[in-house]
This record gives structure tokens, sequence and C-alpha cells, in this order.
């Protein structure tokens, strides 16, 4: 941890000085602290220029604060205090501000935080609904009939009953969070279940897989679709652990890799899946071959994932026959596509897979979350044995030889 002095120049107060900062800079980043100090001019180390009033009596005191900020981020750390709440400790115990009453919204960003690029825009987007609804909302005010409340709020908004669903299981991963560091004891969880309604998977038939796999698309949609296949060839596999795959993931014919999850209590669970690379994979992932270290080339020069993702859904949903029509202004330059499966996406795959794997090969649920890499494959039994990688290439190999066909 690093705490030091800093004289902010990019705004002069209306006396020409400038403000003093404390920095606190740690491992969850950095923050800033006004000390109620100003300076005409550079500090040198923590001394204060020549022509600053008073100069030795400011250094004297920006020592004392240096080091009273440094006892409670000492005192703090056991706790694993964020740094928000910690900015709000140092404010209140060295400088004498009282801490503002932190609201809902103020812990979902706080939680946001710790999290990465879309997620943390996800719960940014909770936070912003959450303030429009009832900004003054706290944790331990919020109650189960808070929650239906605003369910009724988002949906009377033009969102889903899902979508609601969704806002509402970001809130309950922040309840999760915020108990766990103690920040408070209300659960409104507890009394209140989020409805969600049932979403029929969005499967492909075995004559609609066939079917896309011996398509003749055009050239730009052929990637897109062979991406789906080697999805489905290799269980299933999401696209997110597909595309951030390196290039050593495959040995011995076999693809490892590990699928980061996140469970309904907001903890992260690690799983480590291996399954077998049949032919049909095989050829897919030598025709699209990486020269930038993944295994795939679909992810050179691209910064995340999510743009491919989109692309891709977007093309599937437009594989099938097109024509050239009209368009607004009588020009014959716009193609209107007939898609012959408009509402695939990259996930289908997956929930392709597992309805052949069951309705048409009746092969054993176990086994097929073994194959998805799903944690409730992991029975109490099965935690005292090792997993039975047999049986998930022979299922693999069984569902892939099935849709092949005779």
């Amino acid at each position: 941890m690093n705490i030091y002095p800093y004289v902010d120049k990019t705004r002069a107060n209306a006396d020409g000085t400038y403000p003093v900062y404390i920095i606190v800079k740690n491992a969850l980043g950095r923050f800033f602290v006004n000390t109620g100090m100003t300076t005409c001019g550079r500090l040198d180390g923590r001394e204060f220029p020549k022509a600053d009033r008073n100069r030795r009596v400011k250094a004297t005191l920006l020592g004392k604060y240096l080091s009273d900020v440094e006892q409670v981020c000492l005192q703090q750390s056991v706790a694993e205090t964020d740094n928000r709440t910690l900015k709000a400790v140092i404010q209140k115990e060295v400088f004498g501000v009282m801490q503002r009453r932190l609201y809902l919204r103020d812990y979902i960003l706080s939680f946001a935080e710790t999290k990465r690029d879309s997620t943390r825009t996800l719960y940014g987007i909770t936070a912003r609904k959450v303030d429009a609804y009832d900004r003054h909302a706290t944790l331990d005010g919020t109650d189960a009939e808070w929650l239906e409340s605003f369910r009724k709020w988002c949906i009377s908004n033009g969102m889903k009953i899902n979508g609601a669903g969704k806002e509402l299981r970001n809130i309950r991963a922040v309840f999760n969070w915020a108990r766990r560091k103690k920040v408070t004891s209300n659960y409104p969880f507890l009394d209140y279940s989020i409805v969600e309604e049932d979403t029929r998977p969005n499967n492909l038939s075995l004559d609609e897989l066939r079917m896309l796999r011996d398509y003749e698309c055009e050239p730009w949609q052929e990637k897109y679709r062979d991406f789906f296949m080697l999805s489905f060839y290799l269980a299933g596999m999401n696209p997110v652990d597909l595309l951030t795959c390196r290039a050593d993931a495959v040995k011995d014919g076999h693809l490892s890799f590990v699928r980061k999850k996140t469970d309904k209590q907001g903890q992260k669970k690690v799983r480590v899946v291996v399954l077998p690379v049949v032919r049909e994979a095989q050829a897919i992932l030598r025709r699209y071959r990486s020269s930038d270290g993944w295994l795939l080339s679909f992810m050179d020069g691209r910064a995340d994932y999510h743009s491919f993702v989109k692309k891709a859904n977007e093309a599937l949903k437009k594989i099938g026959p097109s024509e050239t029509v009209p368009d607004k202004v009588g020009k014959l330059r716009k193609v209107e596509y007939h898609p012959i499966l408009p509402n695939i996406t990259l996930y289908s795959a997956r929930y392709t897979f597992g309805s052949i794997a069951a309705n048409d090969l009746d092969i054993s649920e176990r086994t097929i979350g073994m194959c998805l890499g799903h944690s409730w494959s992991k029975n109490v039994t099965s935690r005292y044995m090792a997993t039975d990688q047999k049986k998930v290439d022979d299922a693999v190999r069984k569902v892939v030889r099935f849709v092949a066909g005779p």
C-alpha cells in the first residue's frame, strides 16, 4: 500500500491556489482524499513551497494526516474493506467529515467494480434502474415488498418478466456480497422468490441440424456456420469458453479448458472440462488455426469475444435464400433474407447437443451433465470418484456419429 500527498493543478481555486489531496493506492486501486489544505505550487515531499504562508505548520499537519490515514488503512485491511468504504472511514476518522449515507445503488456500483468488462456494465445498468425507481433505497431498508414493487416497476417500463428477474438476481448477488463483508445482516431474499418464466430451449431438431450443416450458404456466412458446428461437435461447448481457449488446449486428442461460472449466491465456480476432439471437429480446427496464440483464428486481433458472438448470431439468422429488392428510394440494393432457422443462436448448439443426447440416444442425465460441464452432474457419491472420462468420450462420439448418419 502506498500513501502520499498530491497537488491537483488541473483546476485552481478562486485565489489561485491548488487543493492538496492524499492518494491511497492499494491492491483494489486508488482513491483521493481531500485534506482541505491548499498550496500555491508543488510539494517537495511533504514540504510546502516557501511562498506558502504558514508552510511549516501546514507541513506538520500534512505529516499527521498521512500518519493517521496509514493507521486507518492498517486497521481496516483486516476486514477487507472496499475502497469506497475505506475512503468514507478516512474522511470521518481523520478529517471529521461524516460518512455519506450509502444507498443500495452505491453498493451495486461498488460490487460492479469487482467485475470485469460487460459484467461491470450490466451491474451499472441495474444501479441506474434502482436509482430511477427509488434513489433513497438502502441495504437495510430493502425488504420483500420493495423487491416485488421494483419488479412490477421494471415490467411496467417495458421489461419482460425474465428481464426483471435478471435485475433482481443482480441485486441478490450484491446482498450476498455485502453480507460476506459484514456490511449488513439484512437479506430480503429469505422471504422472496424471483419469478421467471420457463423458456423453451432453443434447440434444433436432428433434421434442422443436418440442414444447417449441409446448406450452401454465402461465403461470408461459412465461418459462423463452421463455428456453430464446432461448438456442437465439442458437446455444445460454450462460445465464450471456445473463443478464449489457447492453442495448447488440445493435447492427445482431447481439449481441456477451465469453465468459469457464477452460482446463485454470486460465488465463482471453476471446473476443468475435458472433451474428445472428434474427426469433424479436428477438420474445423485445422481450417481456422490461429497464428496469434489462440486455438481459433476468430480471436486474432480482437480485444474480446463479444463482437464475434454478436456477428455470429446475426449471420446464422440470415442463412437461407436471399434476394435483392428495392430500397426506400426504389434502387435495387437492399438484400432481403429468408432464413431457414430464424431463431438460431450460437447457444443453440449447446441445447441441441443435450437434446439429441437425451431424447434420441437416451444417454443418462449425469453423463450429459459431465459433457456440458454442469456442476449438478456431480452428486454426493461422485465427489469420491474420479470423473469417468470414457463415458464422456463415448457419449460425444455417439452423438456425433448419430448426426453424421449412415
